[in-house]
């Protein structure tokens, strides 16, 4: 087999399927300016106040994930859920506002709006053929041993 003919019958084939992916817009605004939106409207600008509002933002952040399909899903739950009412509370927040803000800043877009089909390529392995093995009508003759004295059985061979 020549060296060309290698290649040829290496050379692996793709076929194209469709599958979906979630692609979100891009957000308008960066996460800095979340923050600094959010951390306006406090009723008191402490240190605690301006980490509950970084994790107010990077639960919003995390919402348009593209990576971590588990991280995205928690944190659309706990934004769009009851726990954000807990967060809001300790910094004189309302729930409907962070979620105003994650909306036209473009981070809480519908989930099931931005799906869409996509192709990709999937590898096809050829399967080698399998050998063909067919059952002949010749006779098998067994070979015996001139140093062991082994009668023949049932047309095997003897070494």
């Amino acid at each position: 087999m020549s060296t060309a003919s290698k290649r040829a019958s290496a050379r692996k084939t793709y076929r194209t399927e469709w599958v979906d992916r979630w692609s979100p817009p891009k957000p308008l605004v960066g996460l800095q300016a979340i923050e600094k939106v959010l951390n306006r409207h406090t009723f008191l600008v402490t240190p605690e106040s301006r980490l509950v509002v970084a994790v107010l933002a990077r639960a919003i952040h995390d919402s348009l994930s593209l990576t971590n399909r588990r991280m995205r899903r928690e944190a659309r739950r706990f934004l769009l859920g009851d726990d954000l009412t807990l967060w809001c509370d300790l910094v004189g927040l309302h729930p409907d506002f962070v979620r105003f803000v994650a909306r036209k800043a473009g981070y809480l877009a519908d989930e099931k709006a931005h799906w869409q089909k996509v192709p990709i390529k999937v590898p096809v392995y050829s399967v080698p053929p399998e050998p063909v093995v067919s059952a002949s009508s010749a006779p098998v003759h067994s070979i015996t041993c001139q140093a062991h004295t082994h009668q023949p059985q049932g047309g095997l061979i003897h070494a």
